[in-house]
């Protein structure tokens, strides 16, 4: 895992500098790389070229790359920007965990740089050299964002994998400003705006497909001011009917790894037969009808997800004490984090630990309003382990102890650390403009929310109960553990959001594979990238099972009556394959749970009264940029 840091500024002897300017640009530099080596405390590099025009030999081009590693792979640390001989220079911030052959305990950042050279002098021909780059690019399994400076062809190439798993962010300048990409932004004074925009300073990189900057072209250029846009080049991704299509037009294009959704509509003989006054049976003594093909789809589920597990909890190398647990999960106890904790223990080695971090906020407002009311119909849950008045005993917490209980029934040996972070009004104040700043350009109430569990989760920093002297106590931990598995996409996948309930409600199975099909669609646009500043700001990697290719594939190929089947209750219909998956696993209890956000779960949302009326999409009220 990496922090890219990357600027190109055009320089000309007629170029008029506005004032201050030059400040600002070494002000905001500097910052950035405060911001990226965050993410890479391993190793920091700079290395910078310059080209002189080959018009007008005073102007030119000048070009810093910057990486910052967290040393993920391989038994030793490769430093970036990578650089060879030629100076090509490759900055990779991600993992490569197929499509590439990098042999176990190498480094993938290396084998990339290798293939992209190799397929250089062995295939690519002067009218097609761009295939080159994309069609080794297009093999990646695994998240990444890339910039790559090809030295012989004056290209700078730049982009992040079709589902956005890795941040990068942009600037394309106005007037002399420098272009500039980063993982992770920082605060930019107002005074360097452009106020002719609202948009932010740094925006998104689209995960549309990969760019090509023909740096060559722009020192040919008669006039250096020239709109960036002009020589910039854009391959996207497209799936297999549009690629096949669009490739009788264009020299090159980039397939997507996956389709559309199977958009079969279910027979009726096809479904299993609803036991009569379904809603008067209890939700959690409902278990639908195993067919032989759901059998065996259950089956081939288990193994694509468990393929997708075992690339991302293998070959990490260890920092540390040996005591350390190298792999922590985000947990809420919930159905999608409890399916990658199991399959998960399947491939960590039986003596290490597992971080299970569960994360809770004191809500101020929730406390007002339960003081005000008198206490009714008191869960049975919430004597579970004890701290039954606790103000962090929030929903997350209460279903995670339930299941870190059956984590514990179906692998006794393993040591499971069920990580209590507890994070205070006061200190989550404390450190808002802190994510804020690392969350940009996001800036709804609904990202905040999301963004500071991630924070405070990552972070790490909690209590766990272990035995001492033969009595249970209550200790400081604070996780170590580089990797965190994320149980992101499986909702998208497998129709968990209670919009998807609602499409079939309106118009059945075809509106229902409607729905499911623009969230599939919409992955690649929504908050993966933001996900990413915010866990890598702690020097720590996300990584998302759910959202392997593989898996993304095999789920779009599946009818979706396999996927869910929304004629059963909640709790029970959505997300039937992966509920029969939990059953299989042996997690009985969380097969059943509903769908919970993690800011409701952990009550990050609305933690005042004076912010009851505030809704998700409503931008934050703050200064930061």
């Amino acid at each position: 895992m990496c922090g890219i840091l990357f600027s190109l500024e055009r320089r000309s002897d007629s170029k008029i500098t506005l004032s201050g300017n030059t400040h600002f640009h070494d002000e905001l530099w500097n910052r950035l790389i405060i911001q990226n080596k965050n993410r890479g405390p391993d190793s920091q590099e700079l290395f910078s070229l310059s080209f002189k025009s080959s018009i007008f030999p005073n102007n030119g081009i000048f070009m810093e790359f910057y990486g910052a590693v967290l040393h993920l792979r391989g038994e030793h640390v490769i430093k970036q920007p990578f650089i060879n001989d030629d100076q090509d220079i490759l900055l990779l911030n991600g993992e490569i965990f197929d499509g590439l052959d990098v042999p176990t305990g190498e480094n993938d950042t290396k084998h990339l740089f290798k293939a992209l050279k190799e397929n250089e002098k062995k295939d690519c021909v002067t009218d097609n050299d761009d295939y080159c780059v994309l069609s080794i690019l297009q093999k990646i399994e695994g998240p990444y964002s890339i910039v790559y400076w090809q030295n012989s062809k004056r290209k700078l190439w730049f982009g992040r994998d079709c589902l956005g798993r890795r941040s990068l962010l942009w600037h394309i300048p106005f007037a002399d400003e420098n272009f500039l990409l980063t993982s992770v932004g920082c605060k930019i004074p107002n005074e360097f705006l452009n106020t002719t925009t609202t948009t932010s300073y740094l925006q998104e990189v689209p995960a549309d497909g990969i760019y090509c900057l023909n740096v060559g072209e722009m020192l040919s250029s008669n006039d250096m001011s020239e709109p960036l846009e002009k020589f910039l080049k854009h391959y996207k991704w497209l799936k297999e009917i549009d690629f096949n299509e669009k490739n009788k037009e264009s020299s090159y294009m980039l397939k997507l790894p996956f389709g559309k959704l199977n958009n079969v509509i279910p027979n009726q003989n096809e479904l299993p037969v609803l036991p009569e006054s379904l809603a008067d049976i209890p939700s959690d003594s409902i278990i639908p009808p195993i067919s032989s093909k759901m059998e065996l789809v259950i089956d081939q589920m288990i193994d694509e997800l468990s393929d997708s597990v075992r690339r991302r909890v293998v070959d990490i190398p260890r920092i540390g004490s040996k005591n350390d647990a190298r792999v922590a999960i985000m947990f809420s106890g919930g159905l999608d984090c409890i399916c990658l904790a199991a399959l998960a223990d399947k491939f960590i080695p039986p003596e290490e630990s597992i971080d299970l971090i569960n994360v809770a906020f004191e809500n101020p407002r929730i406390q007002q309003a339960k003081s005000g009311k008198k206490k009714k119909n008191v869960q049975d849950v919430q004597s579970i382990q004890g701290n039954t008045n606790s103000i962090y005993d929030v929903p997350d917490r209460i279903t995670g102890r339930q299941g870190v209980i059956e984590l514990r029934k179906i692998s006794p040996n393993r040591t499971w650390n069920f990580v209590e972070v507890n994070v205070s009004y006061n200190e989550a104040c404390e450190y808002k403009n802190e994510i804020l700043k690392l969350m940009a350009p996001s800036d709804t109430i609904m990202d905040l929310s999301i963004a500071m569990a991630f924070w405070f989760a990552v972070r790490g920093k909690g209590q766990i109960k272990c035995l001492i002297d033969g009595s249970e106590k209550t200790v400081d931990h604070e996780s170590k553990a580089r990797v965190v598995l994320v149980g992101v996409g499986a909702d998208e996948l497998l129709a968990g959001y209670s919009r998807h309930r609602e499409a079939f409600k309106q118009g059945g199975w075809e509106k229902l594979i409607e729905e499911v099909q623009l969230d599939v669609n919409r992955i690649s646009k929504r908050n993966l990238g933001r996900d990413d500043r915010i866990i890598s700001s702690h020097a720590k990697e996300s990584r998302f099972p759910y959202l392997s290719t593989k898996v993304v594939s095999f789920l779009c190929s599946l009818p979706i009556h396999f996927k869910t089947d929304m004629r059963y209750p909640r709790g029970i219909g959505e997300k039937l394959l992966l509920r029969h998956v939990a059953r299989k696993l042996g997690l009985l209890k969380a097969s059943v749970l509903h769908k919970r956000a993690i800011q409701f779960g952990a009550r990050t949302a609305k933690m005042t009264i004076e912010q009851k009326g505030e809704r998700g999409n409503m931008k934050v009220i703050d200064d930061a940029h």
